[in-house]
């Protein structure tokens, strides 16, 4: 048998003490997992395109190569960064998982001159 203090002794908790999520805050995490969504989907394709182009070098000039690799390292980044904002911190394992080659990874985030 167990007693419990009297409530009168128990401490006064505000009725708020425990944090509500907000509308606002369910919108905000919403739209943080569609941009996580969209960006997933977005780097995918790019690099998807930047490995075709890698698979077939004479098909493609140079230039549009180029390109493909700037855009695949810039979606890349931005995946990055928005797995980061959602909290989502094992980033080795999803570079990994996607087979992203050491190139990409070390060109991600910077930008060349237009």
């Amino acid at each position: 048998m167990s007693l419990k203090p009297p409530r009168i002794l128990a401490p006064k908790v505000p009725a708020r003490a425990i944090p509500i999520v907000t509308t606002l805050d369910e919108e905000i995490l919403e739209e943080k997992r569609a941009n996580l969504a969209r960006l997933t989907k977005t780097f995918e394709a790019k690099l998807s395109a930047w490995r075709t182009a890698e698979a077939e070098p004479g098909a493609f000039e140079p230039e549009r190569r180029r390109r493909l690799f700037d855009d695949a390292a810039e979606a890349l980044w931005q995946f990055v960064v928005q797995r980061e904002a959602c909290g989502l911190r094992n980033t080795e394992a999803v570079l990994r998982e996607y087979d992203v080659p050491a190139a990409l990874r070390l060109r991600m985030g910077a930008r060349r001159r237009p």
